[in-house]
């Protein structure tokens, strides 16, 4: 189950791929390809919930380790991300998309924070 569950998530990732890359160059199929790897998401997010159904799991590691694990993913891409805006130059448009990008990330760490003990 590991495996499709991998390939169904690779699958996704391209698909997500093709959608960004598609942007200026066909609009139509740039629509439609949301579709296709949303729906592709669900397949390898379906495939391993029923694997953890069945009692099976993706890591071995308790609920307390992967919120950790959670906040500190978080924390790490608010880093790369602020690290990013003041080591490169930007347009002033992509710095308003970073700031705005931070600033949901803080967000969901504030969240994640909240379900540590």
């Amino acid at each position: 189950m590991k495996e499709l569950y991998l390939k169904a998530l690779q699958s996704y990732i391209k698909m997500l791929e093709i959608h960004i890359n598609t942007k200026t160059q066909d609009p139509v199929f740039h629509e439609k390809t949301e579709e296709f790897y949303e729906w592709l998401f669900k397949v390898a997010h379906e495939i391993w919930e029923k694997h953890i159904d069945l009692w099976w799991s993706l890591k071995d590691s308790d609920v307390d380790s992967q919120k950790e694990e959670a906040l500190n993913t978080m924390k790490e891409l608010l880093n790369e991300i602020e690290q990013y805006k003041d080591n490169n130059e930007v347009t002033l448009w992509s710095e308003d998309l970073l700031w705005s990008l931070a600033n949901d990330i803080e967000n969901m760490i504030w969240t994640a924070k909240s379900f540590k003990k």
